[in-house]
């Protein structure tokens, strides 16, 4: 057989060389017993860490108060977790790859779970800054070590509804934190919410001692003899130079970036916008958001999640065309948000809004197990989960809060930028006796990203099918250097 005969017609990519009968892209194996409850274990764990971070956004008030934290420090506090989570994964990752997760997973919960009991013990800024962070890096351990189990454990054909069934995990957490945090406080102390929220997952962490060890890619249909032997050799420093320049997973990341730009400004300025901008009373602010925050998260992460596998059955670029279609549509409707007249239709925006950006979670993370060689999953989920937080959530309430202090001023009204927004309507309120903010200017800059993400997620469409074939053929092909060369014969030159 000829050399090009064994090439696809993509860049000369050796195609895959299935045994007789088998499909070229290999049959996944069917998920063991076992792989659901492990996929509940692991929401009921990814919950008590969302319990913890909404707890925290619903009790920081009173934290603020008693510890008398000035608003700047209060405000910093959420983005030192995330700063802390996003620079420990991709270390965590290498590890993950190449350890018993189970228990690295029982150590990660314990320390995100003492790292909350010791919240709730902290008697100043100092001691609530370690503690913050402990969770941060502990929460981001757990996430990654999470992903890549059920990545390994549950086939292609189902992955993206997995993964959004765990992601679930998150807007379960954030009804316990927003509904019982304010309960907590009134019945009890903001201290004892904390350590009513850590002690649960020290018993977690012991349970997760017992969860089995899959072998790396067993859900991809490949020989588990095979897959040891890339679990030995490990990743290369190609394969990770590989993944950087890898096409689908460059995109899927960084249309997550973009959506998570918006999500961490919204979220975090939706309060004060709808009560100084859209003059919704604040008393009714605070429970509305309780309700209609966590269950719009539900609905776009399960419906993105089931949308996209059911698509992909025909056509596997629906991992990127959902997401895509979800930002594009988000634009609009963030639109309403901003100048919508009703309370009514705004308020109905915002729940759409909510669910259309989280409807990529699945679909994009279930990309990332499709491209990325089983034995270096952990490094690519806690890389992507990195790059996320640090050029999205981090810093976009700043940037938010810097464009309505800006176009709050007269004489930035006055330019010609300034007078475009009037005529739009976004212009500056006086909230609460602060300085006069425009909060629909700073609102405007949501729409542009979401843009550039659905742009970026169509844009890796493209690549999907070439690179998902592209690591089941190397995932298949015994991995470089796991024998020792063999000597040249003396009789060829």
């Amino acid at each position: 057989m000829s050399q090009s005969s064994n090439e696809s017609s993509a860049g000369g990519v050796p195609s895959p060389v299935p045994p007789s009968g088998a499909s070229p892209l290999g049959e996944p194996r069917p998920a063991p017993w076992w792989a659901w409850g492990a996929l509940g274990f692991l929401f009921l764990a990814q919950m008590l860490g969302s319990f913890d971070h909404w707890l925290f956004t619903a009790l920081i008030l009173p934290i603020g108060l008693e510890l008398e934290l000035l608003d700047e420090q209060a405000a910093w506090l959420s983005s030192l977790t995330l700063i802390a989570a996003s620079l420990w994964a991709p270390t965590l990752g290498f590890f993950a790859d190449r350890m018993r997760r189970p228990r690295l997973a029982a150590l990660a919960i314990a320390a995100a779970s003492l790292a909350t009991i010791v919240t709730g013990m902290a008697a100043s800024y100092d001691q609530l800054q370690a503690a913050r962070v402990l969770v941060g890096i502990g929460g981001v351990s757990f996430r990654v070590i999470a992903l890549t189990l059920l990545m390994d454990l549950f086939p292609r054909g189902v992955r993206a509804r997995v993964l959004a069934a765990y992601f679930l995990a998150l807007p379960a957490g954030a009804a316990l934190g927003l509904g019982l945090g304010p309960a907590l406080d009134i019945g009890l102390t903001w201290h004892t919410a904390f350590l009513i929220a850590g002690a649960p997952g020290l018993l977690v962490a012991m349970a997760a001692l017992v969860l089995p060890e899959p072998a790396r890619g067993i859900s991809e249909g490949v020989a588990v003899p095979r897959l040891r032997l890339h679990e030995a050799v490990g990743p290369s420093v190609e394969d990770y130079v590989d993944l950087m320049v890898n096409s689908s997973y460059t995109y899927s990341v960084f249309g997550l970036t973009f959506t998570t730009f918006v999500i961490g400004g919204l979220f975090y300025w939706l309060p004060s916008f709808l009560t100084g901008v859209r003059m919704i009373p604040a008393d009714r602010v605070g429970p509305m958001l309780a309700v209609v925050l966590p269950t719009a998260m539900a609905v776009g992460i399960a419906g993105g999640g089931w949308l996209a596998d059911r698509w992909s059955k025909t056509n596997p670029r629906a991992l990127f065309l959902v997401p895509a279609g979800a930002a594009l549509t988000a634009i609009p409707v963030l639109l309403v948000v901003i100048f919508g007249k009703s309370q009514t239709a705004v308020v109905v925006a915002v729940f759409a809004a909510t669910a259309l950006l989280f409807a990529n979670l699945g679909p994009c993370f279930a990309i990332i197990a499709r491209v990325t060689a089983p034995n270096m999953r952990a490094v690519a989920c806690g890389s992507a989960l990195a790059v996320t937080h640090l050029l999205g959530d981090v810093w976009s309430p700043g940037l938010m809060g810097w464009v309505a202090d800006v176009f709050g001023q007269t004489d930035s009204m006055a330019t010609p930028f300034g007078k475009a927004l009037a005529a739009l309507g976004a212009t500056p309120r006086v909230i609460a006796g602060r300085d006069p903010e425009n909060l629909a200017a700073a609102f405007l800059t949501l729409p542009p990203a979401l843009a550039i993400a659905a742009v970026v997620l169509l844009a890796g469409a493209w690549h999907l099918p070439r690179e998902t074939a592209l690591m089941l053929a190397k995932l298949r092909a015994a991995p470089p250097y796991s024998f020792p060369p063999q000597p040249q014969s003396r009789e060829n030159p």
